[in-house]
């Protein structure tokens, strides 16, 4: 068997359909309401960096909104609401990301990707 030839032609057919994928859920976002955060998690195939940092920007919206001075997030809150496996690295990128200058760590392991990281946002 050309294990090679089949290989490319399985990339080829998967690039097909991510990019029919990225068209349908175009399509769906310019006739539908806009889509909660959940239904997000729902619904897309994979959850990227910047889906968890607009979920964190949402948080603080949502939180200024109540009237709050801050909140603080926890990484294993984000990892189990965006209903990730082994994405405890990109969570806590996109919580450093958001992070803004009087933002703080309230906690932090050594190699920095655990999912005790906590940042307190300020508002």
């Amino acid at each position: 068997m050309n294990y090679e030839k089949i290989i490319v032609e399985l990339l080829a057919r998967i690039q097909s359909l991510e990019e029919k994928v990225d068209m349908l859920m175009n399509d769906k976002s310019i006739e539908s309401t806009p889509a909660t955060h959940e239904e997000i998690v729902k619904n897309v195939v994979k959850v990227r960096t910047k889906d968890i940092r607009e979920y964190i920007e949402a948080q603080r919206v949502d939180a200024k909104n109540r009237g709050e001075e801050f909140i603080i997030l926890r990484a294993s809150d984000l990892h189990r609401i965006n209903r990730l496996r082994n994405g405890m690295p990109m969570v806590c990128n996109a919580m450093r990301q958001c992070m803004r200058e009087n933002d703080e760590i309230l906690h932090q392991t050594p190699s920095g990707y655990s999912s005790s990281l906590e940042i307190k946002y300020f508002l």
